[in-house]
């Protein structure tokens, strides 16, 4: 819960709106207004935010779509973002381990240039995303990633920190081949090839959860200290959120961003998001960049060049406005109420991914586009690739 009148003054301010639902948004600047974390236990009154820090009456305002840094390439970081605040974004998502460890460097610049050329007037215009890296897991380790990436950002806090990945990092590559000449095996293959991936985990799956609890605790007090807006989490499962809740003082996390779209769509937990608390916000709505042209033959094609979507993109062109495909998939995450984080490096597919406010896709059209979905859950993954544990399929 927030302040009305003091939400109000912060609106005057920095231009954001509320919009209860991603489906309600009509710009921009609409936003989902984040739970305010408490204890999981804790019965708090309306208007009692439960933990008392410094965020305690600023109301946390999450634009619904907002600009990815992702793969921008480290020459085209700063120009695209700066291009992407020209073009009326306010939201730009970004990671400490972007483009080498250089793209928040290269985000921190172009907020300068943007602050420089008028483009903004002031920071508090901005809401800005980073991530925790894997290979910083742990207390102490999570608050140095902090401080680094806010250094690199040159902000004195970010409006969201988030833990990007929820299982560990891996050895290098010469201390793997040395455990492989030592013969470190398991007897049986790990999802069907290969060797245990936990054999060349930086720490053993009986600890990843101990360790992903004192991260969350280093994010907590980030909270508490004001470098961090609101806490969040990606790629969490409901198992690992579950975990998580367990020995978690601050509940919940303000959002769950996690790749999402019709092929994957996570039907399970989007719906346990929504009844903790959770933003779902989707990354790879248009399907992202990992997939191999095996894997989009076993799918049946491209995202963009399915039937079902395709045939919304041509019944909305009938009127007055063109839609085009990408327009279609990303209106199919709102309307399933999650938040966008689109990224490219042209000015018009800026123009486009932001043009999604007008128009609607019928309940049928979102049952069409929704039933692409391969008949295995799983299959339609597509991201993180060569990831040992891109499914999950841990505590």
């Amino acid at each position: 819960m927030f302040d009305v009148a003091f939400s109000m003054q912060e609106n005057m301010r920095t231009g954001f709106q509320l919009a209860a639902r991603a489906s309600e948004a009509r710009s921009l600047l609409d936003c989902a207004a984040l739970a305010t974390p408490v204890h999981p236990s804790a019965a708090v009154s309306p208007g009692d935010t439960g933990d008392k820090n410094v965020n305690e009456k600023q109301p946390v305002l999450f634009p619904w779509v907002g600009f990815g840094t992702y793969r921008l390439g480290k020459g085209r970081s700063r120009s695209a973002t700066l291009q992407a605040l020209n073009n009326g974004y306010r939201h730009i998502d970004t990671a400490f381990v972007y483009g080498g460890e250089t793209t928040e460097i290269e985000v921190g610049k172009a907020i300068q240039d943007a602050l420089q050329r008028d483009i903004i007037q002031s920071r508090e215009e901005l809401f800005v995303t980073t991530k925790q890296w894997r290979d910083h897991h742990g207390y102490d380790a999570s608050m140095k990633c902090l401080d680094k990436s806010l250094k690199r950002l040159g902000l004195d806090y970010v409006d969201c920190w988030m833990m990007h990945w929820p299982g560990p990092c891996w050895k290098s590559k010469p201390r793997q081949e040395k455990d492989r000449s030592k013969g470190t095996k398991r007897d049986h293959e790990s999802e069907g090839k290969g060797d245990d991936p936990w054999v060349y985990a930086k720490v053993g799956q009986d600890e990843i959860a101990s360790l992903r609890a004192e991260t969350w605790r280093a994010m907590e007090d980030a909270y508490r200290q004001g470098k961090a807006r609101c806490i969040a989490v990606s790629n969490f499962t409901i198992q690992h959120l579950e975990t998580l809740k367990e020995t978690a003082t601050l509940w919940p996390p303000a959002v769950n961003q996690v790749e999402c779209h019709p092929y994957y769509s996570q039907r399970d937990l989007r719906e346990y998001c929504q009844k903790e608390g959770i933003v779902v916000q989707a990354y790879a709505a248009l399907g992202g960049q990992d997939g191999t042209k095996a894997k989009w033959k076993a799918l049946g094609g491209k995202l963009l060049e399915t039937a079902p979507v395709i045939d919304a993109a041509k019944r909305l062109g009938k009127s007055s406005k063109r839609v085009t495909s990408a327009q279609v998939l990303l209106r199919w995450a709102l309307q399933n109420n999650c938040a966008l984080v689109p990224k490219t490096c042209s000015p018009e597919r800026m123009r486009e991914n932001a043009d999604v406010f007008d128009f609607a896709l019928t309940e049928e059209e979102m049952l069409d586009i929704s039933s692409i979905a391969p008949s295995v859950e799983g299959e339609g993954r597509i991201c993180w690739r060569t990831e040992p544990l891109r499914m999950l399929n841990f505590s």
